[in-house]
């Protein structure tokens, strides 16, 4: 076989491995940054949540021993 028509085939071969490889880790990135945002957003709520809880149980503390009330 001609020289040009392997070094032009094995050009192809190099050109789509790097796009799939670029396409390989930007599926990687994206699962990742999913991931990320799931859990940040899922601590987010939790500490709200407990923040609420805790007001919540010290409004009620508040009232159930607030002597002065008396």
């Amino acid at each position: 076989m001609n020289t040009w028509l392997e070094a032009r085939d094995m050009g192809f071969v190099i050109m789509w491995a790097i796009v799939g490889l670029t396409f390989a880790a930007w599926i990687i990135y994206e699962i990742r940054d999913t991931a990320f945002q799931n859990g940040y957003w899922k601590g987010r709520a939790d500490g709200w949540n407990m923040h609420r809880r805790m007001t919540n149980i010290k409004l009620q503390s508040d009232e159930v021993f607030d002597y002065d009330k008396n």
